[in-house]
């Protein structure tokens, strides 16, 4: 039977992917979405071959995030399982987990280019004051794409995938998209400076005042 508190998270989901989707994120069936169902070791994830654009609240697999076993859901879970269950093992604060094909990120993480916290963007998303890593490449849904994605994303809310877009998380499938969203935003920015000259972060002791405007929340 599925519960109010998950009946609510369905359509959570379902709208942050069709707003990521509008917004040019991640086209066509690419990307994946997942948030854990508080109170559980379970996580609702997009099943695989659906575009964000199309996702229902029904769509939605239940996971065991622990054992990785499907307990319930008609539809297959998404490739990217993997890395998605290790995430919520990595910290208890991970809320949602967002995967996105967005443009600038990915030329950054082919070219190798971490993402600076610059601009005024990063207001929205405290959590990305850490900086953004990237991770080791690995082919789609392996193991050792998983396992790369967890060790570069210690201590921080988003990484870049080589070739393969982005990976974000957020204490709340809200909070998880607006960190896609102002990732790709810096991404750009970054490159965009690149083109004229070296691009540098925010002073550290700004850097410091966002973390610390958030209190305990964005996972700084």
């Amino acid at each position: 039977m599925v519960s109010v508190g998950e009946e609510d998270l369905r359509k959570r989901l379902a709208v942050a992917a069709a707003m990521l989707f509008s917004e040019g994120l991640t086209p066509g069936s690419s990307g994946n979405i997942s948030a854990r169902i508080p109170g559980t070791s379970a996580c609702l994830i997009k099943p695989a071959g659906r575009s964000f654009r199309d996702l229902r609240p029904e769509h939605f697999v239940v996971v065991d995030f622990k054992t990785r076993r499907v307990l319930r859901g008609l539809l297959k879970p998404s490739i990217e399982t993997p890395f998605h269950t290790k995430l919520y093992n990595l910290s208890n604060s991970i809320g949602a987990v967002v995967h996105v094909h967005s443009h600038y990120a990915t030329v950054l993480s082919i070219a190798g280019i971490e993402v600076l916290p610059m601009g005024m963007d990063i207001y929205r998303a405290p959590a990305l004051v850490q900086g953004v890593g990237i991770s080791g490449y690995a082919p789609p849904g392996t193991e050792q794409l998983a396992q790369n994605i967890a060790e570069a994303m210690r201590g921080r809310a988003a990484v870049l995938m080589p070739h393969h877009g982005a990976t974000v998380v957020g204490r709340t499938i809200e909070e998880a998209a607006e960190n896609a969203r102002v990732l790709e935003e810096l991404a750009r920015l970054n490159y965009e400076v690149l083109q004229v000259g070296r691009p540098q972060t925010l002073p550290s002791s700004v850097l410091r005042e966002i973390a610390e405007s958030a209190g305990s929340g964005g996972l700084t």
